[in-house]
């Protein structure tokens, strides 16, 4: 696996400098490694043989498309087929702890950096090889639905958010 991580990193803070600085480009909405980002409600009464997806329900569904794609294309070479349920999981559930905490506050900048927090210490656990995943996911179920809250190293919260992104532009 193509572990170059400062390369990585950099890419990681090219794209926080780019969702400061810049419009928010958008793509169609986001399915993949069980995972599915939209902005139409969700029926989930159907029940189905087949596990529940992960949805992430969001009127940023395409700009939070859009930032998928870009975590896609960075951590390509350091996820594979059984570790990406984990990598994608982790980035929607970034995104899903951010909307509980701000409930009817949510904004498209801090629904996004929730989920590049999550990014960074992601590739930090990859960087320190302590990034764990489920070999075999009955259910969908990744380790980071298991993790308390206090053991979290990326989102936690936005005020968390906050003071992470502003030592990162003070160490630039």
């Amino acid at each position: 696996m193509d572990c170059n991580f400062k390369g990585k990193r950099e890419a990681l803070n090219y794209l926080f400098q780019r969702l400061l600085l810049t419009p928010v480009p958008t793509d169609k909405e986001w399915e993949g490694a069980k995972v599915v980002i939209t902005s139409s409600p969700v029926n989930r009464a159907s029940s189905s043989f087949y596990s529940e997806l992960r949805y992430v329900v969001t009127a940023d569904a395409k700009e939070l498309s859009w930032l998928f794609c870009q975590l896609r294309d960075i951590f390509s070479r350091l996820y594979d087929s059984t570790s990406k349920l984990e990598f994608f999981g982790r980035l929607a559930n970034a995104a899903l702890r951010y909307q509980c905490i701000s409930k009817d506050d949510e904004n498209q900048r801090d629904l996004l950096l929730a989920v590049l927090h999550e990014a960074f210490a992601i590739l930090d656990e990859m960087e320190e090889d302590t990034f764990e995943y489920f070999l075999v996911s009955p259910g969908y179920e990744i380790v980071d639905d298991f993790i308390e809250q206090s053991e979290r190293r990326g989102f936690v919260s936005v005020e968390e958010t906050i003071r992470f992104f502003a030592e990162k532009t003070i160490k630039s």
